[in-house]
């Protein structure tokens, strides 16, 4: 297109000059023509003086004879008007004619000229004369004939080669008005073939756009794995659906769908199979649904379903069991056979949402509400839970300036050695008073923060802090003072972990078997390999290692044989110590050969009994609650006794 766009700009003004030299070879061959015509009309009039002074003289004796005296002034004239014609015909003559006639050989027109003009001048010179005195009557005869019989043989003379000339010029005009001719035909047919190529080129090109737009917006509308609709054509099918109900007065619903363990496929299977397992479920919800419900894939493993409007809301509970029961089918994958499940959150219209925003949104926070309750199920959306929801937002929002906004701190629990009461460490306690003045507790934002990839930030925080705090302690003669602080499975992914304490640690000259690191016994078993290498280095550091919440979890004894923790924490639930589980997990420890720590000792009794099973440490209400440091007592002795 650009090639034939270029050659027809370069040949459109070729064009356009050769018209214009036509236009002027026109013109020129028009007043050539014109021109050597002029000779015949010149030689025409030399003709017509020529018999005029003919018949003037015809009778010269009687003409001259004394009866009949000269007409001086009508032969004067007449021969003046003859003598033009010579002078006319050699002042057209220029060098174009001279070369023409050169080339012709019809030169001899100038010299027949230059003769009649000769013959004339003689002869107006004898009439001059004769008036005079000098020339006789006869004399004046005599020339006047001579001059007519040169006129008569010059205009005979002068017609063959003024016709030649002519001819030729013609010829030549002709010739030249024909090869400009076709030149120009030539070049208007090749404009022709190359706007008319141009135009059908863009004719094509306009066609070729036109079908590429419309690909285009249907690839915009359309997933190109699945075929589906995808999400940019959502808010128009949503629209397009309140507007039915809208004339229908009857409700319609939006379902939220998402695919359980995704992830898990795609890591094990590879991507490739991850998407053969979403074209296989885009086509099984597609025809698990009603003809005129509409399925659009949202993105990664979640579709959205619109469905038609209902009379019967157990139309909705029929559609997406019969949606999950697609989902749930097994899926053959290359040699093996996948399973997978889906959870569907349900929003209705109008109850639920007034337009496709509000509506997308809170099937969405259904839909999660789905996966809380254990997956492959549907969930119609509750408002309760939505704000749930939303208030994980805010904290999430609100935990990212938390520390900046210096609103975490630390309060510390006694460590009590059971035996004599004595205080031996602290339990340093995450707690968070936000923007608002809310107190939020660890249990609500630490899980936030956990999933929001915050809990590093946060993590290294606490460390820094509660280190400090123990320095502190030590330097005020509290030597023996262990601390300990809780780490997110997060954190002992970090491969960095156990150098960042060793370097807070070496700033501070804190000795480190005064760090605890408190880990849960669900992290414990994970067996993730980052976290498991996390835990052999800060072992290797020296700082001790305890085991927490031990008995909720699978307590498994071959992990405590396989991992460095030195001291088991037996979990509040087990408080009071009257029973076989928290016996058992005492004597576990000591078989070990590790410390027992118990939580939640709120009672003399339970304290009594502790201390009677041999546990040694303990840490609950009964001796103190979490309090700043500024009111921790670090040399406190606690009495309690089985009675109080």
């Amino acid at each position: 297109m650009d090639v034939k766009k270029s050659g027809i700009r370069k040949a459109l003004p070729v064009l356009t000059f050769t018209f214009f030299v036509f236009a002027l070879i026109l013109v020129w061959c028009f007043f050539t023509l014109n021109h050597s015509n002029f000779f015949h009309q010149l030689n025409i009039r030399h003709f017509k003086y020529t018999s005029e002074l003919s018949e003037q003289i015809s009778e010269p004796a009687e003409l001259f004879s004394d009866d009949n005296p000269v007409k001086l002034s009508e032969i004067r004239q007449t021969i003046l008007n003859i003598r033009q014609q010579p002078i006319e015909c050699l002042s057209m003559i220029g060098k174009t004619e001279r070369f023409i006639m050169n080339l012709v050989g019809t030169e001899m027109v100038v010299d027949i000229c230059k003769r009649d003009l000769e013959s004339a001048n003689k002869s107006l010179l004898a009439l001059a004369d004769y008036e005079s005195g000098i020339l006789s009557r006869q004399l004046l005869q005599e020339q006047v004939i001579a001059s007519l019989k040169e006129f008569r043989s010059n205009s005979t003379d002068f017609e063959l080669p003024v016709e030649k000339t002519v001819k030729f010029v013609a010829n030549i005009t002709l010739s030249i008005i024909i090869l400009s001719s076709v030149v120009v035909l030539l070049f208007a047919v090749f404009i022709s073939r190359a706007v008319s190529a141009g135009l059908t080129s863009r004719e094509e090109a306009m066609n070729a756009l036109e079908e590429s737009e419309k690909r285009n917006k249907e690839l915009a509308h359309t997933d190109t794995l699945t075929g589906l609709p995808n999400r940019n054509l959502l808010d128009l099918t949503i629209d397009s659906a309140i507007s039915r109900s809208d004339r229908n007065s009857l409700p319609f619903a939006v379902m939220f769908i998402d695919l359980d363990h995704f992830k898990d496929i795609n890591d094990s299977l590879g991507h490739t199979m991850g998407d053969r397992l979403l074209v296989t479920m885009a086509q099984r919800i597609s025809e698990a649904i009603r003809a005129t419900d509409v399925v659009v894939r949202f993105g990664g493993d979640e579709f959205v379903a619109v469905t038609d409007c209902f009379e019967a809301i157990e139309t909705i509970d029929f559609i997406a069991h019969r949606i999950l029961k697609a989902i749930e089918k097994p899926v053959r994958l290359g040699n093996n056979e996948s399973y997978i499940t889906g959870s569907i959150g349900v929003a209705c219209y109008p109850q639920n949402g007034a337009n496709s925003s509000l509506l997308l949104k809170h099937a969405d926070t259904a839909m999660y509400q789905a996966k809380n309750a254990g997956k492959n199920q549907y969930q119609a959306f509750d408002k309760i839970s939505a704000l749930k929801q939303n208030r994980k937002l805010k904290l999430v929002s609100q935990l990212h300036h938390a520390i900046a906004n210096n609103e975490f701190s630390l309060v510390y629990q006694p460590i009590i050695r059971l035996v004599d009461g004595a205080t031996v460490g602290s339990e340093a306690l995450l707690r968070w008073t936000n923007i608002d003045n809310e107190s939020i507790g660890p249990d609500e934002f630490i899980p936030i923060a956990e999933h929001s990839g915050q809990i590093i930030d946060i993590g290294n925080w606490v460390l820094q802090q509660a280190c400090k705090q123990c320095k502190a302690w030590h330097d005020e003669g509290a030597t023996h003072h262990a601390m300990a602080i809780n780490v997110s499975s997060h954190q002992l992914k970090d491969p960095s972990f156990a150098q960042r304490l060793e370097d807070i640690l070496v700033s501070m000259a804190l000795p480190a078997h005064c760090i605890h690191i408190e880990v849960t016994e669900n992290i414990a078993i994970m067996d993730e390999q980052a976290c498991v290498a996390s835990l052999h280095k800060l072992s290797e550091l020296g700082v001790q290692l305890l085991l927490d919440d031990f008995g909720t979890g699978y307590s498994c004894l071959s992990y405590l044989k396989n991992l460095p923790f030195d001291v088991l924490k037996i979990d509040k639930s087990f408080m009071p110590a009257n029973n076989t589980i928290a016996t058992t997990i005492i004597a576990m420890g000591h078989e070990l050969d590790m410390e027992v720590v118990a939580e939640g000792i709120e009672t003399n009794m339970c304290y009594a009994l502790l201390k009677k099973l041999n546990c040694q440490y303990g840490q609950g209400y009964l001796f103190q609650k979490p309090v700043p440091a500024t009111e921790f007592d670090i040399y406190k002795h606690y009495e309690c006794t089985a009675s109080a």
